[in-house]
């Protein structure tokens, strides 16, 4: 598995690209703006997108899926408790922001164990709200792409319309929970390990009541 992380946006969101090295098949993780720059990075690397993979459906993780979408061909996945926010009328708060956005149908509503293939590569959705109410894990292989559920030694804000600490709360224990380590490459700013959040991420640490 190879990864190729962009910073796109206004709000410099971490847009991933991961890819099976002897297929070339691949996914983008939350395409946030700048396409042009996301599919001259597909294309430089000679990949076939398969999906567009969202962690949530906020402005800033989704303003280049159109497009993406339209130049690859590839499938669209959303998590279900986040379709509302696919729809333009609850693009308002961000108008200033998401100038441009152009709604789209998912192919596929990703639900709790929902799996998508490219390659031999196998991504599955963990749904974790807190953030939003469809707010997502991705996991694939070793790596946990944790969109706005956790970053380095902090986590999603939850005061925007579906946000609720309480449930963010349960999601950070149920990733502080899992067997062994992973690395944590979040929506926004720098990459992590679980090991680390365990130790160091005051969130994750009340999540589990120390």
């Amino acid at each position: 598995m190879k990864i190729m992380q962009l910073c796109v946006g206004a709000v410099a969101t971490n847009c991933y690209i991961v890819y099976d090295e002897n297929s070339r098949e691949a996914a983008v993780i939350d395409p946030g703006d700048n396409a042009p720059s996301i599919l001259h990075a597909v294309a430089e690397e000679k990949l076939t997108v398969k999906y567009v993979l969202l962690t949530h459906a906020h402005f800033d993780h989704i303003l280049a899926a159109h497009e993406v979408l339209e130049k690859t061909g590839a499938k669209y996945v959303v998590p279900e408790g986040d379709l509302w926010l696919l729809k333009h009328e609850n693009m308002r708060p961000f108008r200033a922001l998401a100038r441009g956005y152009i709604e789209d149908t998912p192919d596929i509503v990703a639900t709790e164990g929902t799996q998508v293939t490219f390659g031999n590569l196998i991504a599955t959705y963990m749904n974790t709200p807190g953030h939003t109410p469809g707010s997502s894990v991705i996991q694939i292989e070793d790596c946990l792409f944790t969109g706005d559920t956790l970053f380095r030694h902090e986590c999603g804000r939850c005061d925007l319309e579906g946000g609720d600490f309480s449930q963010m709360l349960h999601s950070l224990k149920r990733l502080h929970d899992l067997e062994g380590d992973y690395k944590v490459l979040p929506g926004h700013e720098g990459l992590s390990t679980l090991s680390e959040e365990r130790v160091a991420n005051s969130y994750m640490l009340q999540a589990v009541g120390k």
